[in-house]
């Protein structure tokens, strides 16, 4: 059956798309290089309507016709499917692959058979990109199709399609995976284990995980864990919290979130062995067992032993020499003890790291409103750092205290656009509609200069307020600043010269390699941030073990950035450990905040742009935790 797809879509000479008799009409390009510059700069305009892009997918020039592929699939628009299937049978194999990537891009279900047609091909990496497609589209008439590819001979087809089905999550493919899960290879053997844990099959699938979480190789027991977690099965808790002394850092963290996830009801066996691990060397495993314990202690009796040493250990280490830990130690006693353990907590409001005190005034959302209202009302003063402002707001929207609304406004005037944006979001949460005139004379005066987080945040709380009509009449009567430059410069198009980074962190140095040809326009722009020293002193705001650290806003907050916004370049590069991506508020709202991945993160894969890897210091990586600071970026010529 393969052997006759493949005979079905067989390349034949280039065939030119449906064009409108606009685009017929247009100019030719005068050179293919002028070509790629106007493919750039639609790209940039994210504009499908002046059929520049639409002549570029017929041109003679198959790296044209390639780079035009590349711009629509970055669009994302389910109009431009029609002109894009044809190419799926150009001449040039390099040619076919971004049209088959484009498609999963775009996402529309119309490409489907289309894509599928291409399974069996001679060329394997067409067949991965339209595996990795297929998954993408989620249609599970599919699945049977990609699931085959667990038997074929290439252990890279076999792991796309262990991660198609992940992202496919059709219980019908649980025979195939629970084949394969011995794989030989262990890349393919962990992705086997990723795309289990979307099927809820704990009877089949628990003992699998348990025999994996001795798989020799690391990231196959980290995975094993993950799942197991996800199958929230009881029989599997002797087995992780074995792994609780395993000697790789990620793979203790999957465990600890594993028994999270589990909470059964037999828990109390647990909390000795997760107390004891809140002393393991690394703050990663400290900050995620503290986490885990606040979320257990519902499941189980207040007056046992093992709670009460387990509350002596959170207590022990609310002073614990990573802020991270000492934060999620407090959400666990006030969680667990609400009002009596705000005496134990109450220092951590005066602690020397911003995200230590931040994390305590989420934490207050945990006790009696009339003990935490007055306690978070008193850090909306400007006398105290922006992110413990902006949390205090955003907690007293979440604990719904009314009588703080007349605060919450007066914030709307305030200086900082992100604390406003906080103050927006808190209104929200009131239900307190008379707040609309003045939101949206905030936004009037400041969202067109905001940081995306901010814009986005006080239009939000006018749709919440006002409506959908009224909020997104605001973009329109006030656009983003900065999103598009007035005009492009003559090498807009050109990959920029430099090779890469050296970050130098206060926990040690990180070498970056640039994808300068794959995401040029975000390059350029992380190395003009660099060049005027944008990124110095930036605290590392986020960690989240074994997934991610996050740097890149001056203001520390996870909301800031430099003003404007940048076109998400996503490309083919896959999200492996190491690799630099963009964050994102959503498509098209970078700027300056960047983050590395700890460990392969595929579902992250054509959703954030990739613009560089790290070449060496995955060591600090892997050391670095929240609150460590970037002391300066050196572009590498």
């Amino acid at each position: 059956m393969i052997a006759l797809l493949a005979a079905s879509v067989a390349p034949a000479r280039a065939a030119a798309p449906p064009r409108s008799p606009a685009a017929t009409a247009a100019p030719a390009f005068a050179t293919p290089a002028a070509a790629l510059a106007a493919i750039a700069r639609a790209e940039d305009r994210r504009d499908w309507a002046d059929h520049t892009l639409e002549r570029a997918l017929a041109h003679p020039d198959a790296a044209v016709r390639a780079r035009a592929l590349l711009a629509v699939g970055r669009l994302q628009d389910s109009t431009t499917v029609r002109a894009v299937l044809p190419l799926l049978a150009d001449t040039s194999a390099g040619v076919r692959r971004e049209a088959v990537f484009a498609l999963g891009q775009i996402g529309h279900p119309s490409a489907r058979l289309p894509l599928e047609r291409l399974l069996g091909g001679a060329d394997i990496e067409t067949v991965d990109l339209a595996l990795e497609a297929l998954g993408k589209i989620g249609s599970k008439a599919s699945t049977a199709l990609v699931a085959g590819y667990l038997r074929d001979p290439s252990p890279l087809l076999r792991g796309e399609a262990a991660i198609a089905l992940w992202r496919l999550a059709d219980s019908t493919a649980l025979d195939a995976l629970i084949e394969r899960h011995r794989d030989p290879d262990p890349e393919v053997r962990w992705r086997v284990l990723y795309a289990l844990e979307k099927i809820n099959a704990p009877d089949q699938i628990a003992l699998i995980g348990a025999l994996h979480l001795e798989d020799d190789e690391w990231l196959s027991r980290a995975y094993a864990a993950r799942t197991l977690g996800r199958q929230k099965s009881a029989r599997a808790t002797a087995y992780l919290l074995q792994k609780l002394a395993d000697p790789e850092v990620p793979v203790v963290v999957n465990a600890v979130r594993a028994l999270q996830q589990i909470a059964d009801s037999a828990c109390s066996s647990c909390l000795p062995s997760l107390a004891n691990a809140l002393s393991h060397a690394h703050p990663y495993v400290r900050v995620t067992v503290a986490t885990a314990l606040g979320e257990r202690f519902a499941w189980v009796s207040a007056d046992t032993v093992a709670v009460r040493s387990a509350l002596g250990a959170l207590r022990d280490h609310l002073r614990d020499p990573d802020a991270a830990t000492r934060g999620a130690c407090a959400a666990a006693l006030l969680g667990r003890r609400g009002a009596d353990g705000l005496d134990a907590v109450r220092p951590l409001l005066a602690d020397s790291s911003v995200y230590a005190r931040a994390a305590a005034l989420r934490a207050l959302g945990r006790v009696r409103v009339a003990l935490a209202a007055p306690l978070l009302e008193s850090r909306l003063d400007v006398e105290h750092a922006l992110f413990e402002r902006m949390t205090a707001a955003e907690e007293l929207g979440q604990i719904h205290h009314r009588e703080s609304a007349a605060l919450l406004r007066a914030g709307l005037a305030d200086s900082a656009t992100l604390f406003v944006a906080s103050c927006a979001g808190a209104l929200a949460d009131l239900g307190d509609s008379a707040s609309v005139p003045i939101l949206v004379r905030a936004f009037a005066a400041r969202a067109a200069d905001a940081d995306a987080d901010a814009r986005i945040s006080i239009r939000d709380a006018l749709r919440q307020l006002a409506g959908a009509r009224l909020a997104d009449s605001l973009d329109r009567v006030f656009p983003a600043r900065g999103a598009l430059p007035a005009s492009y410069p003559d090498d807009f198009a050109t990959p920029p010269a430099q090779r890469g980074a050296l970050i130098h962190t206060t926990a040690g140095d990180i070498e970056w390699a640039f994808y300068g040809r794959e995401a040029p326009q975000t390059v350029k722009n992380f190395v003009r941030l660099a060049a005027r020293g944008y990124f110095d002193g930036a605290a590392v705001h986020r960690v989240v073990p074994n997934f991610v650290i996050q740097d890149g806003d001056p203001t520390g907050t996870g909301s800031g950035g430099p003003g404007y916004s940048i076109r998400c370049e996503y490309n083919r590069l896959r999200y492996d450990a190491g690799m630099v991506g963009m964050a994102l508020s959503g498509k098209d709202t970078g700027g300056s905040q960047w983050f590395i991945t700890h460990s392969p993160q595929h579902h992250l894969d054509g959703r954030y742009t990739i613009f560089a890897h790290v070449v060496r210091g995955m060591d600090v990586v892997s050391r670095i935790v929240q609150g460590d600071r970037v002391l300066k970026v050196d572009v590498l010529p």
